[in-house]
């Protein structure tokens, strides 16, 4: 039913925004102005350029712990911003 109506992908957004704070941690997180994923693609905004450089590091990771939280491969390619 869920996919049916095509929204698999906004309940999956959720998901991922609401773990982003466990997964990332809370200095990250608070840091962070936007979670949003489309078509598999995650992209994060956060608002402090050396912190932007720190998680370009940590893209790979980041994508792993949210599949494996999430139980299935839902982000395939992370982009910061």
């Amino acid at each position: 039913m869920i996919d049916a109506y095509g929204l698999r992908e906004k309940l999956d957004e959720l998901d991922i925004a609401s773990w982003w704070d466990e997964v990332a941690g809370g200095p990250i997180a608070r840091h962070t102005t936007a979670v949003t994923l489309r078509r598999g693609h995650l992209h994060v905004r956060v608002d402090n350029a050396p912190l932007r450089q720190e998680l370009g590091y940590m893209k790979d990771r980041l994508a792993e712990l949210l599949n494996e939280r999430s139980g299935r491969v839902v982000v395939r390619s992370v982009t910061i911003g």
